[in-house]
C-alpha cells in the first residue's frame, strides 16, 4: 500500500476525549496505548535479568508507536542530580560539557567559566549567560547535535501528568532511553499529531513529548531509526532502556535487540503475518508468558490484542 493511501496528513489533533470520529485511531483507543507506555516506563526494573517483550496488534500502526512512546516519557523520571545552576556551575571542569536551560532556550556545549566578580554571575557556556536567570544546568553524558534549540514548552497534556514541575530538569537531564525503529517518514508525520485532554487548545505536539535526537537538538528524549538500515546501526546504545518496533521491517530484528524491554506494534491493515509468526516462534522457543493485566496492570481495549513475555537476555 503506497504511502500517500496510509498516511492521515499533518496536524492531526489525538483527542483522550470519547470522539471516534476525529482520529485514524479510534480516541477510545488513544489513552489506554498511551497508559501502556507509561506502565512499562515504571515496571522498567521490574524483570531484572530478563527481558520484557510485549506485542500489541493494532487495526492500523498510525500513532501506536509514537503514543507509547509519548506514554513512556511522561512516566520517566529526569535523571536524578542536583541541577541547581550556581552549585553545578562552581563545580564545572573546563570544556566539559553541560546542557542549561533559561526562560526561551536550551543551551548544550562545553563550559568556559563561571564569572562571579559582577552583581550578577554569569556563566560562559556557548555564549554568556546571567545565572540566575537559568532554571537548571547539568553535565551532558553524550554530546548534543546542536549548541542551542528553543526551549520545548508543554501544554494541557504535561499539565495533566505533572511534568510541568520538573520540566526543566527534564530537559538539562532526561533520561533519554526510549529508542523507535520503523519507518522514518511515517514515524516523522505521526510527530506531527497533537494530543490533547479533549478540547483543550493547548494540546501537546507528540514530537514535543518524545523529543527525537535530530541535527537540531540541544536536548532529546527519544532517537528514531530506521527499519531499513537498522543492520548497520547494531547494537544499540547500551543505554536504551525500551525499544518500540514499529512494522514488520522493524520486528524482524527483534532478536538483534538487547535493550531490557521491547514493544512490538504489528500492523493488521498488512496482509503479512511474518511479523506475528516470528514473535510467536520467540515466545514458543524460548519466552516465559505474563500476564499484562496483573503483571503490568493493563489490559487492552476492544479491537486491539496483545501478549507479553519475558526471554533470557
Amino acid at each position: 500500500m503506497s504511502e500517500m493511501v496510509r498516511r492521515p496528513g499533518p496536524n492531526v489533533v489525538l483527542s483522550l476525549a470519547d470522539n471516534p470520529e476525529s482520529t485514524p485511531i479510534r480516541s477510545t483507543w488513544i489513552g489506554p496505548i498511551l497508559a501502556l507506555g507509561a506502565r512499562l516506563a515504571r515496571k522498567a526494573d521490574a524483570f531484572s535479568g530478563r527481558q520484557l517483550i510485549v506485542a500489541i496488534s493494532v487495526p492500523s500502526r498510525e500513532y501506536a508507536a509514537t503514543l507509547v512512546g509519548a506514554g513512556w516519557t511522561l512516566g520517566r523520571s529526569p535523571v536524578q542530580m542536583t541541577t541547581d545552576p550556581l552549585t553545578v556551575l562552581k563545580g564545572a571542569m573546563h570544556q566539559a560539557h553541560y546542557r542549561a536551560v533559561n526562560a526561551t532556550h536550551v543551551i548544550s556545549g562545553p563550559f568556559q567559566e563561571l564569572d562571579e566578580s559582577r552583581a550578577q554571575a554569569r556563566a560562559a557556556l556557548v555564549g554568556h549567560w546571567a545565572v540566575d536567570r537559568l532554571e537548571a544546568v547539568a553535565a551532558v553524558a553524550e554530546v548534543d547535535p546542536a549548541e542551542k534549540m528553543p526551549r520545548p514548552h508543554i501544554g494541557s497534556i504535561g499539565r495533566m501528568s505533572g511534568i510541568e514541575r520538573d520540566w526543566a530538569r527534564r530537559l538539562v537531564a532526561p533520561a533519554a532511553d526510549l529508542a523507535i525503529v520503523g519507518t522514518k517518514s511515517w514515524i516523522a508525520d505521526d510527530l506531527e499529531a497533537v494530543l490533547t485532554r479533549g478540547h483543550d487548545s493547548d494540546g501537546d505536539a507528540l514530537a514535543t513529548l518524545l523529543l527525537p535526537r535530530t541535527e537540531n537538538s540541544a536536548t532529546w528524549f527519544s532517537r528514531i531509526y530506521s527499519s531499513s538500515g537498522l543492520a548497520d546501526r547494531l547494537p544499540l546504545p547500551s543505554d536504551v532502556a525500551l525499544t518500540i518496533l514499529d512494522g514488520q521491517g522493524a520486528i524482524r530484528y527483534l532478536n538483534d535487540i538487547l535493550s531490557p524491554i521491547v514493544l512490538c506494534v504489528i500492523d493488521r491493515s498488512i496482509a503479512d503475518e511474518s511479523a506475528v509468526e516470528h514473535v510467536i516462534q520467540i515466545r514458543n522457543s524460548r519466552g516465559e508468558p505474563i500476564t499484562l493485566s496483573a503483571q503490568l496492570g493493563w489490559t487492552p481495549p476492544v479491537g486491539i490484542e496483545a501478549l507479553g513475555f519475558t526471554v533470557a537476555l
